[in-house]
């Protein structure tokens, strides 16, 4: 048999196996009610739109619709010159294990390899040109069809000049410094061309300081796209952006000409890539291995020290505590992410005023209300960021059942490590925002400060009582917990994940609903009795959080009793269907 049809054999078989295990899976109710639910979202916010497309013709405005051209052009230009400046010196052609194993020690020669790895890239340019058919088509093109293949072209084209730039950048790499001066020159050049272009156009069209109609934005958009610094990405979109089958049949063979010449320089330019591909192979199957136990997805560990020291002895559950912190300090991300929020609001700040004085201002004015909007923001994405819990552990339930620790004590032990985190982060960002407001001074401080007192109580709670939902949901229904070391994908995976996000959201809101019941006679009590005005709300605020706190610890003895009788033999969880 010749390569090609073992390839086209071995590529059919793999999508039939597939195809008959997922439907296999559908047997079991947990897949086929997420299946179920994840094909009617798919339906009802992408399918539907997608084949109402036609009906819909024209009511795009055309600012939006040449907003959108301009965006696709500036991302394919976008995508080319990152092909020349960003990642490694090295060939672009990625192989799996599978692969390399397979077809390396195979009768294969580098140009029959080369040609796999062509044809693999065609084939994921036409699910990219189908998913941009059903997201953006109606906002750049009245003809979808002509659109999918249009852009099916265009992102060969592109996939084809990111893989010869990998390997002229490789030849370059191999003259030493040299090679590298030739190339940063060249792109030197080319920038200042690209950048001298478009300074050019933006004095010849500037953007229209007061728009008194819409026609003005539309036509410096247009002139804008006319620029000879949008040229090359021009050139990459007239096929999917054509307008009807006439433009589309006129620029078919321009389209068709640039994937060929980019044929051509690829089989020209390869360079060795075996080597190459089974070292980014290697990094692969190491980062697999370590797992971060949030649904099978690698994670780069951080080597870190621990918030503190474990005693010999002491009680079991801070044991649990202490491995869970350790665990979420090693992961990062969360931490890293609410950083980064904090420093580009306040670099934002700075940089938006004219002096030192209004810059501290600007901060003055934006970060308190930054801070405070951080701080609820956690309530709703920290417990789903934060999955150092059960979520982590039930995979080895026998090694918890092993502790000398109840149902109840290994449950509380798991949430109090990211209920902690998320606490001294809320209580952190909330004392900061006050902090802020008393700085800026003004008829708000007040309210500031006493609201501020209250969500100091509330919202750790409030994610307190989150993550035990989230929780709950793990124990109670752990078939639909991932097997450790596969990310669940699919319409089903889609569904369960749409069903869990919804269930943690009605069931949180119903759990508040006495909170804030008793949030609201304590407040309005206050009130009426003594007049506090806005400083009920500190007494308001603890009242609310010892609910939602009694709540939590209700619930924690209930599934803890969950916990002692979970039997993973029966319900499938880690196991794999």
């Amino acid at each position: 048999m010749s390569f090609p049809r073992a390839v086209t054999f071995l590529w059919l078989a793999s999508a039939r196996n597939r195809l008959i295990r997922q439907i296999q899976r559908l047997r079991q109710p947990k897949y086929l009610v997420g299946a179920v639910v994840g094909g009617l979202y798919v339906y009802s916010v992408f399918l539907r739109r997608w084949v109402g497309l036609q009906a819909q013709e024209g009511t795009v405005p055309p600012s939006v619709q040449l907003f959108s051209q301009f965006m696709l052009v500036a991302a394919m230009l976008g995508t080319v010159l990152s092909a020349w400046t960003l990642g490694p010196d090295r060939p672009s052609l990625s192989f799996n294990e599978t692969e390399v194993q397979q077809l390396f020690p195979a009768p294969v020669s580098r140009r029959g390899l080369l040609h796999y790895k062509l044809v693999r890239g065609l084939v994921g340019a036409a699910t990219g040109a189908l998913f941009s058919t059903i997201f953006v088509s109606r906002m750049v093109s009245p003809q979808p069809v002509l659109f999918f293949l249009g852009a099916t072209v265009t992102l060969a084209t592109v996939h084809l000049h990111v893989m010869g730039a990998s390997f002229v950048r490789t030849r370059l790499a191999q003259r030493g410094g040299v090679g590298r001066a030739l190339r940063w020159a060249a792109l030197a050049a080319v920038s200042a061309l690209l950048v001298g272009a478009g300074i050019s156009a933006l004095r010849e069209h500037p953007f229209p300081l007061r728009l008194g109609h819409p026609r003005q934005l539309q036509d410096w958009l247009v002139s804008l796209m006319d620029s000879p610094a949008l040229w090359p990405g021009r050139l990459l979109v007239a096929l999917p952006l054509a307008q009807d089958v006439g433009a589309f049949v006129k620029a078919l063979p321009l389209g068709l000409g640039l994937l060929a010449m980019h044929y051509v320089w690829v089989m020209r330019a390869s360079v060795p890539f075996e080597e190459a591909a089974v070292v980014r192979a290697e990094e692969r199957a190491r980062l697999r291995q370590q797992l971060s136990r949030e649904g099978g997805r690698p994670t780069r560990l951080n080597a870190s020290a621990a918030f503190f020291r474990l005693a010999p002895t002491g009680r079991p559950e801070v044991a649990i505590i202490w491995k869970n912190l350790v665990a979420g300090r090693r992961l990062g991300g969360a931490g890293r992410l609410l950083a980064a929020g904090l420093v580009g609001g306040l670099v934002a700040a700075v940089a938006s005023g004219g002096g030192m004085s209004q810059a501290l201002a600007n901060v003055r004015l934006f970060m308190a209300p930054l801070c405070g909007g951080l701080a609820v923001v956690l309530c709703f994405f920290g417990p789903s960021a934060l999955r150092f819990d059960l979520r982590m552990d039930l995979p080895r339930l026998e090694q918890l059942r092993a502790l000398p620790l109840s149902g109840r004590q290994v449950v509380a032990a798991e949430l109090a490590a990211p209920a902690l985190l998320l606490g001294v982060a809320q209580v952190g960002l909330i004392l900061l925002a006050m902090a802020l407001a008393v700085w800026q001074g003004g008829a708000l401080t007040e309210l500031w400060l006493a609201g501020g007192l209250a969500a100091v109580w509330v919202l750790p709670a409030v994610s307190l009582g989150a993550l035990f939902v989230q929780n709950a949901a793990v124990v109670l229904f752990p078939a639909w917990l991932p097997p450790e070391g596969e990310r669940a994908r699919g319409l089903e995976a889609l569904g369960q994940r749409l069903l869990t996000l919804v269930g943690t959201l009605v069931v949180l809101l119903v759990g508040m609903v006495p909170a804030a019941l008793v949030a609201v006679v304590v407040g309005l009590g206050l009130d009426l009795l003594l007049d506090l005005g806005v400083w009920a709300l500190p007494f308001a605020g603890p009242a609310a959080a010892l609910v939602l706190v009694a709540e939590v610890a209700i619930g924690v003895v209930g599934l803890g009793h969950a916990f002692d009788r979970l039997d993973v033999s029966t319900e499938g969880t880690g196991a794999q269907s």
